[in-house]
């Protein structure tokens, strides 16, 4: 809760504050690229990773 509510409240300034600005035509998030690769899933040189690949709650539980 410590990490996520500032998190939070960050992208909510961010985006009221892009709100008012006409100019701003768009916003793209990103994120770490650990929340799509902590999984059993097998990488490699020619591995293309997506949404598909988003980390396994499971997993990531198994894995403290």
């Amino acid at each position: 809760a410590e990490l996520i509510q500032p998190a939070v409240q960050g992208t909510l300034n961010v985006l009221r504050s892009c709100s008012k600005v006409t100019s701003v035509r768009r916003v793209v998030v990103t994120a770490s690229i650990a929340s799509v690769t902590f999984n059993k899933k097998t990488k490699g040189p020619d591995v293309v990773i997506d949404e598909t690949w988003f980390s396994d709650p499971v997993f990531c539980e198994e894995s403290q």
